[in-house]
């Protein structure tokens, strides 16, 4: 075998320079989770939605996890509303416990969500508000009207600066316009709660009807007068997408065959 020339040599560790900036930037969600037993269901929802494959295409991110025990509000639900929901509970930026407590502030910081981003969201389903006022713990709550201010900030869990950290959260974040919808009815092979049969009321306890007026649905100019009103993020940052494991293997499998075909020719 001839020796490889300067050239050759330069060549091929140029291509493991970039091979080996591109695995030390990239993180897989499902791995960094698995070692935390407290948050395998949450986890397993990740992959089962496909939210996982999302997080991990992301530049920047923050990951609002729930511990298996706080996790009954979503039991049962339809896959499109599960999938929604974790999307809320993704944060297109880096937010580590460290820089959440210098954003100290008596009003709302607007966070832009991965369910945002995907173009359903409506009525502010999209952005979180999250508040920390120095006396009380960190809250995070949907924008979206009606809902809860019950999810609180626990604790770090994991963090690869500046790429990914992840967060526990106190309970899964109410939506109010989400969980009242359709597609959050829960699945049909669901099992269903049995009720006791209450007694028939006799005919002198029977109460009398009362006719209802039909409710008149919301006109079609309210609904876009209420997607208008969807509030800018506080900051806008870029969001990159990194290459997905196929792509990097399909990636150096063809950086390596023409490094061979090319070796000769130096």
């Amino acid at each position: 075998m001839f020796p490889m020339s300067s050239q050759a040599v330069a060549f091929l560790s140029s291509i493991f320079f970039v091979l080996s900036a591109l695995a030390a930037d990239a993180f897989n969600i499902n791995k960094m989770l698995s070692a935390y037993p407290d948050f395998t269901n949450f986890n397993n929802l990740l992959i089962q939605t496909g939210i996982a494959g999302e997080i991990n295409k992301k530049h920047r991110v923050t990951v609002l996890v729930v511990a298996n025990s706080n996790m009954a509000a979503v039991n049962g639900v339809s896959k499109d509303a599960m999938k929604e929901v974790l999307g809320v509970h993704v944060i297109l930026d880096y937010y580590d416990e460290a820089k959440l407590k210098q954003l100290q502030t008596k009003q709302a910081t607007i966070l832009t969500t991965l369910y945002q981003e995907s173009g359903r969201a409506k009525n502010q389903q999209g952005f979180l508000n999250m508040t920390n006022t120095g006396n009380t713990p960190v809250v995070f709550a949907s924008a979206a009207p009606g809902s809860k201010l019950d999810c609180t900030l626990v604790k770090q869990i994991t963090a690869q600066p500046p790429k990914v950290s992840v967060l526990q959260v106190s309970n899964i974040i109410n939506i109010a316009s989400i969980s009242n919808s359709a597609s959050y009815l829960p699945d049909a092979s669901a099992p269903k709660l049995r009720k006791a049969l209450a007694p028939a009321p006799s005919r002198a306890e029977a109460p009398a009807v009362s006719q209802i007026s039909p409710t008149k649905p919301p006109s079609a100019n309210a609904n876009a007068n209420a997607n208008a009103n969807a509030p800018a993020p506080a900051s806008t940052s870029s969001v990159v997408s990194l290459p997905s494991r196929d792509y990097l293997a399909s990636s150096i499998l063809m950086i390596f065959s023409w490094a061979w075909l090319l070796l000769p020719m130096v």
